[in-house]
């Protein structure tokens, strides 16, 4: 069970990572249209709340890519300099370097995934130029057709690797360009909170929500809802199944305990000729059945924790394949104390029943 559990809470963070390197603490969009005007937002009371550590503006939308003679559609995502600091750019960074402004140029970062559509060189020697398609904002395709894309050329400064769903899909550069492509001036596709450590997520939700009703208010959880409560609901379920488990596994508390019986069976009328009740009696196989319960639970749990911190520094199962080297683990002291007392009540609770039929069936067969 510890085993189990340490499994479901590695894959929890490690989807919490994933995730944490595009989608922000708390995001807030627009409930109507794709865009938030900056009118509509007060940056000063926002600045204001307690817990938000950086206000971030983002433009957010699908663009046409082409390098030779290959091209491909993918998501362009423009932030601002702060952005960059809060992302965990060395763990993703494959190739070249993460930067999308300097020396008042853009450049582009490219999803390993898009850069496998598109097919330019990987090791980024030399100068890779790709050519952007964008809609402009407010311009309907129908009326002004090509005029409702603007084109522009960027270069490759990186490629990164995060997951194969968001490797295909993202592609970065500054808010700057993003803002001239789109001809987006005033406002942006998102807003994008960063907190400050040890804030709580659903209390700066609450204040926001209250503070701009005209706008969707996300957590990083409200997100991505499938998978956080995917991988919630499978955990629990395995959790149920292990107890299941555990309660077939404690008939062989009943197969010992008869033995027990059986083999103890003169030592039994003895202590009845001295004096002894059957509560008495009773009571001596019950403790010693919680005693070995206990044994069996502590030994389980000390089994599981050994072996859980081996594969968290060591490494003994791998993922292959996978966008890390071995199963993530994380051991969480709660539910370690959790699951031994899981065990230990779940074998006390049969011994307390199954004691008391035992003696009975037994007083039965030595009267007949």
């Amino acid at each position: 069970m510890i085993l189990v559990m340490s499994a479901f809470s590695g894959l929890e963070n490690l989807i919490e990572d994933i995730f944490s390197n595009f989608d922000a603490p708390i995001t807030i969009t627009a409930k109507e249209g794709t865009f938030l005007s900056d009118a509509s937002i007060d940056y000063t009371s926002l600045k204001q709340i307690e817990g938000i550590s950086e206000v971030g503006k983002v433009i957010e939308h699908d663009v046409w890519l082409n390098y030779g003679d290959q091209n491909t559609v993918a998501t362009l995502k423009g932030v601002e300099p702060q952005f960059v600091k809060t992302l965990q750019t060395d763990s993703i960074l494959y190739t070249g370097k993460f930067i999308l402004e300097k020396d008042s140029n853009s450049f582009l970062v490219v999803g390993v995934g898009v850069r496998g559509e598109l097919l330019f060189p990987i090791d980024l020697n030399q100068p890779v130029i790709l050519s952007l398609k964008a809609p402009i904002v407010g311009k309907r395709l129908s009326t002004h057709k090509e005029n409702a894309f603007n084109e522009a050329d960027i270069q490759v400064s990186g490629t990164f690797s995060s997951n194969a769903e968001l490797d295909k899909k993202y592609v970065f550069t500054s808010f700057k360009f993003a803002q001239e492509l789109f001809e987006l001036q005033d406002g942006c596709s998102a807003i994008e909170l960063q907190l400050s450590p040890n804030t709580n997520v659903q209390e700066v939700k609450t204040k926001l929500v209250s503070l701009l009703p005209h706008c969707n208010i996300q957590t990083r959880e409200d997100k991505n809802a499938i998978v956080y409560k995917t991988n919630a609901s499978e955990k629990w379920a395995t959790y149920l199944i292990l107890v299941f488990i555990l309660i077939i596994a404690s008939f062989n508390i009943l197969a010992s305990l008869t033995l027990l019986i059986i083999e103890k069976k003169q030592d039994i009328f003895v202590l009845y000729s001295m004096g002894a009740t059957k509560k008495m009696i009773r009571n001596i196989f019950v403790f010693e059945g919680i005693f070995i319960n206990f044994i069996g639970a502590l030994v389980g749990t000390i089994l599981g924790v050994i072996i859980t911190l081996l594969q968290q520094n060591i490494g003994l199962v791998r993922m292959e394949g996978a966008i890390v080297e071995y199963y993530p683990m994380d051991l969480n002291a709660s539910a370690v104390f959790g699951i031994f007392i899981t065990a230990f009540t779940v074998g006390s609770t049969f011994c307390i029943l199954v004691v008391p039929q035992l003696l009975k069936r037994f007083s039965r067969t030595q009267t007949a």
